[in-house]
């Protein structure tokens, strides 16, 4: 009599069993997998919109710049010279907030580089006020705002004013006519604002910068 050989073989539970562990360890893999793909997309994210911030200004120019050769300006300006700026700024499209409070003023001819500092009543001098001393700033007026505040807002226009004159050193200083320069602005956050600007050939008091 013929004899057949025992073979154990998996019933339909275990089968079932050994299905849903196969199912359960790729799903775990699956989301392992999709998680770090989707914290490597984030991480990606931000170090695109970080560049794009650093390297864009969030502060534009609104109109033109205008330098004042009226008054008494501080020792060591030259005769006849410009000695304070005046020009407008506002957000770009977009742009977030910026406290000008942190933000680095810093004047650049062929014989001066000079770093502005804010005034003691940063925004607080006022269209009629005193001009702030030499190399300083401050908010002239505040359109859309309130002055006293110096968080630069969408939708706001400050009118700042640089004292560009009384070099410490007793240098010869002041913008003369026919004379380049650069005011750059560097904020917090964003890339920095270069203002460059020439004196036209014959000053007045109040001058048209180009």
């Amino acid at each position: 009599m013929k004899r057949f050989q025992k073979f154990e073989a998996f019933t339909g539970l275990e089968a079932a069993i050994v299905l849903i562990a196969f199912v359960v360890v790729a799903a775990v893999f699956s989301y392992v997998v999709l998680g770090a793909g989707f914290f490597t997309t984030q991480q990606a994210q931000k170090v695109v919109y970080s560049g794009i911030s650093q390297a864009t200004s969030n502060i534009v120019v609104i109109g033109n710049v205008y330098g004042d050769a009226s008054g008494t300006a501080s020792n060591g300006a030259i005769p006849g010279s410009i000695h304070t700026l005046v020009f407008t700024i506002g957000l770009a499209a977009g742009g977030t907030p910026i406290d000008l409070n942190q933000t680095v003023f810093v004047y650049q001819n062929e014989t001066v580089l000079q770093t502005l500092s804010p005034a003691s009543n940063i925004s607080g001098g006022g269209p009629t006020g005193a001009p702030p001393a030499g190399w300083q700033w401050e908010i002239m007026s505040i359109q859309n705002g309130v002055l006293g505040n110096t968080l630069l807002e969408p939708n706001e226009q400050m009118t700042i004013e640089a004292n560009i004159t009384g070099n410490p050193m007793n240098l010869s200083v002041g913008i003369p006519p026919s004379d380049s320069f650069t005011l750059t602005m560097r904020p917090p956050v964003g890339a920095a604002l270069p203002i460059a600007k020439t004196a036209p050939g014959s000053i007045t008091n109040w001058n048209l910068l180009y």
